[in-house]
């Protein structure tokens, strides 16, 4: 390996220590709020590492085809910790800055859906429902008056004949006669 490819594989490294600070911290920072459980974190810590890993593999094998020097360990070691002593502060700064453009631009967001979505959906159910409620009403008195213009003569006729009809009928077809008949006049007065 020719020094050019050693030096630029020391940048690299420099600058994947930085990215995997830079990284590192916003994987803390999200993770401390979403992951409560204990496996759960430790199952992203592991993949965050895989991750890692695979990402410094991948710039190591674009600059220098894959070989493993001790000096990029030490590259990857200052770059972590340049930025750990000078650009984590504003970083953090910046981030919860982000963080909080980016939380307000979801609560937006729903808003903006429940204006423009839930809202309108909501109102159309509610009138569909009541227009249905009505129609159903309208019909309800429709039939009933319809139902009282053609049961006007049976009733007129079963009163003039009553008298007669209680002589000759059994008791209990009596009853049932009456308890339909109330039946029948409660439906018609709703």
């Amino acid at each position: 390996m020719s020094l050019a490819v050693q030096f630029q594989t020391m940048a690299a490294m420099i600058m994947m220590g930085i990215i995997i600070g830079v990284n590192m911290d916003v994987y803390e920072r999200i993770t401390l709020q979403t992951f409560r459980r204990l496996w759960v974190r430790a199952g992203g810590d592991v993949l965050f590492w895989i991750v890692q890993a695979l990402l410094v593999f991948y710039v190591l094998l674009r600059v220098n085809e894959g070989e493993l020097r001790l000096y990029i360990f030490a590259g990857l070691a200052a770059g972590f910790l340049l930025y750990r002593h000078l650009g984590r502060p504003s970083f953090l700064v910046g981030l919860e800055h982000v963080l909080t453009a980016v939380r307000w631009l979801i609560r937006f967001i729903i808003a903006v859906i429940q204006v423009l979505l839930i809202h309108p959906v909501k109102f159309i159910l509610k009138l569909t429902a009541s227009s249905v409620m009505i129609g159903l009403t309208i019909i309800k008195k429709i039939l009933s008056l319809i139902l009282r213009v053609l049961l006007f003569p049976l009733t007129w006729t079963a009163r003039a004949a009553a008298p007669m009809i209680k002589r000759i009928l059994p008791l209990p077809i009596l009853i049932f006669i009456r308890k339909t008949a109330d039946v029948l006049t409660r439906l018609l007065k709703d």
